[in-house]
């Protein structure tokens, strides 16, 4: 798989941001109460899995991109499917009525 130069240096810097936003989001992660556990979970391995999609698609590895493209795909499935059971986003008003 070719990717341009200028790819192969953003992506790393992506990949380190979302490493950024995995560590930042672990410490609601370990501290969630027992019944609000999986959303923080799910942000930590949306940003880590994230970045390591980053990373293969920088260097070019087809079989990690497939491998993290594989993990990265239920997990985003789930948040969305948890957003879509709380009733959208939070704050927002319904404008029925």
């Amino acid at each position: 798989m070719d990717v341009p130069t200028v790819f192969r240096w953003i992506l790393p810097v992506f990949a380190a941001i979302q490493l950024v936003y995995a560590l930042r989001a672990l410490r609601p992660a370990l501290r969630a109460e027992p019944g609000q556990r999986i959303d923080p979970w799910l942000t930590v391995a949306d940003h880590a899995v994230g970045a390591a999609v980053s990373v293969a698609l920088a260097t070019g590895d087809l079989t990690a991109l497939l491998c993290g493209l594989t993990l990265l795909g239920p997990i985003l499935t789930w948040q969305l499917v948890r957003h879509i059971r709380a009733g959208g986003a939070p704050g927002v008003e319904s404008r029925t009525g």
